[in-house]
């Protein structure tokens, strides 16, 4: 593997990345097409919440803003369960 580079997934699929004119000209027009269409690329630190966002101390960071969210995780005759996300260090921890 020595001066090669590989595109690896959490799943285990990996490949070679060809570094080549045409792999090149590919991605580029792939990307531009994307633009054209008003995609946008995100990477994780630019991802994209629907959760609303709170005043709550993060019990890691002591950061007080985090994402929140209600799921139920017991019985439907018991109250659900609140998660919340720090919006600083991505620390997720539930209220129940």
């Amino acid at each position: 593997m020595d001066g090669e580079a590989f595109l690896v997934c959490r799943c285990g699929y990996s490949r070679k990345i060809e570094d080549n004119e045409i792999d090149l000209e590919k991605d580029a027009l792939k990307k531009k097409k994307a633009l054209e269409k008003n995609l946008i690329i995100l990477s994780d630190e630019d991802k994209i919440t629907v959760n609303p966002i709170v005043d709550k101390y993060c019990p890691k960071c002591g950061h007080k803003e985090a994402e929140a969210w209600q799921e139920q995780t017991r019985s439907a005759d018991e109250a659900s369960t609140s998660f919340f996300r720090c919006l600083k260090c991505k620390h997720t921890w539930r209220e129940y």
